[in-house]
């Protein structure tokens, strides 16, 4: 791999991490090579949005349609940016986003969630910032307000955060009244080597419990397994079906000692 390609997995890799000045950094070096990468300039004009440098921002995407006047993307964002409206982070492909990780990723629908006006700012596959505030955790999208995590799980990922857990967050859905984001955990503090950052719910754990339990339905089920009453001592004897079958024996025997129907008429 030549060092064109590694500078340019390191600047995707670092705008997943949300690391903008090491990605606006890195695409730099990558434009200082080749100034008329469209990639990288498209990469670093997204990247001075996240950091709120619109001017350069805009400068990047005005230098990718020099470049290729038919680029609909940079146009898209340059007119998002004079609406005052959020750009989605298009190095990230959208399957890549969103890949689930059992314990590592967790789909969250916001809570406290913002006016439409901020919300019409942002879109689908945006990346999002995690806030901790003093109760709950603060999304945000750029310097967008957007929602907050529920009060139970902004407790738990801001005690991870505190201990050295890293996150990475994207706007996954949108609607006129509801928001909902995809977090992964992109670092695991050697502390929390062994917890999950987002353990199965116990909504979860009964239904596996309740397939395990049900696992082996292949045996036939035989009543004369089933004892007929409860043993109440060690010495009693389980009294099962079979205990109560009649011999064809004492069934002759019975029929005889039964008085015979009287066929007289009264």
């Amino acid at each position: 791999m030549n060092s064109f390609s590694a500078l340019e997995l390191q600047a995707v890799q670092a705008a997943k991490n949300q690391d903008w000045p090491a990605a606006i950094q890195i695409n730099q070096q990558i434009l200082d090579e080749n100034e008329s990468d469209v990639n990288a300039l498209m990469r670093q004009g997204v990247a001075y949005v996240q950091v709120d440098e619109m001017t350069k921002a805009k400068a990047a995407f005005h230098q990718v349609l020099v470049l290729d006047k038919s680029n609909t993307l940079a146009k898209k964002h340059l007119e998002r940016i004079k609406n005052h409206q959020g750009i989605s982070l298009s190095s990230l492909p959208s399957d890549e986003q969103f890949i689930e990780e059992p314990g590592k990723t967790k789909t969250v629908e916001l809570h406290r969630l913002a006016g439409k006006d901020q919300i019409a700012k942002i879109s689908v596959g945006q990346v999002c910032v995690l806030k901790p505030k003093s109760r709950y955790i603060s999304v945000e999208v750029g310097k967008v307000y957007v929602g907050s995590l529920p009060e139970d799980l902004s407790s738990r990922i801001t005690k991870l955060m505190k201990e050295g857990n890293e996150y990475a967050c994207y706007i996954r859905s949108l609607s006129g009244s509801t928001c909902s984001i995809f977090i992964k955990e992109t670092l695991r503090s050697k502390k929390n080597e062994f917890v999950n950052s987002f353990p199965a719910a116990k909504s979860q754990l009964s239904t596996l419990n309740d397939d395990m339990f049900l696992a082996d339905d292949t045996v036939p089920f035989q009543m004369e397994d089933v004892p007929m009453q409860v043993v109440n001592t060690d010495e009693d004897e389980e009294k099962k079906l079979d205990t109560y079958q009649i011999t064809e024996h004492e069934s002759d025997e019975r029929e005889r000692e039964m008085p015979e129907a009287d066929d007289s008429e009264p």
